[in-house]
């Protein structure tokens, strides 16, 4: 960890990366572990996972926050599947086992869900979907980071964000034509 701060110029900068590290570590470590299943590869998931942050810090602005959580989440669980991918003789954890990684227990603040009936189904919708539409349309919609700050944090192209955003609002539409909520005319800008 103090390595990781010793790169950092700024001292507010510092401050905010070791309140993230110290609000964050044991959910990484958490998340990380429940990829890998292997303390020193998830260890080390959390530090490639804690460097993508500090390079990110710009778009933290609420350390304690569901936006930050999630954002926090997604990095290090994407840095662990990297990894996994990369261990010979190894297999994917299926995404039904990785769904409940990013559920939030607490009340997350989306202004456009009028009720919390609503922001449940559209998470269940969400959650059906491909996992790279599944973090797409959670930083975007339910997080609100712009495109480009989700190419910076997922280390993709800004390209390679709005293909995905694009696909993923049509393979979410299409499951919430299934669930009788829309007409698909419905836009999720």
């Amino acid at each position: 960890m103090l390595t990781f701060l010793g790169v950092i110029n700024n001292e507010n900068d510092k401050n905010k990366a070791e309140k993230i590290y110290l609000a964050y570590k044991n959910t990484m470590l958490y998340t990380a572990r429940s990829i890998l299943h292997d303390v020193c590869l998830a260890e080390d998931a959390v530090s490639q996972a804690f460097i993508r942050i500090i390079d990110n810090l710009h778009l933290i602005s609420d350390i304690n926050c569901n936006k930050t959580r999630g954002l926090v989440v997604i990095i290090v669980r994407n840095i662990s599947l990297d990894m996994l991918k990369h261990i010979k003789n190894k297999e994917l954890i299926p995404f039904d086992d990785l769904e409940n990684t990013l559920e939030d227990n607490d009340n997350s603040p989306i202004d456009y869900i009028i009720s919390e009936e609503s922001y449940s189904l559209l998470l269940l919708c969400i959650s059906r979907l491909n996992k790279n539409y599944t973090d797409i349309l959670r930083l975007s919609l339910i997080y609100n980071y712009s495109n480009n700050e989700i190419a910076q944090a997922l280390g993709i192209s800004d390209g390679n964000v709005r293909a995905r955003l694009h696909r993923a609002r049509r393979a979410l539409m299409k499951e919430l034509q299934k669930e009788g909520i829309c007409n698909g005319k419905e836009n999720f800008a």
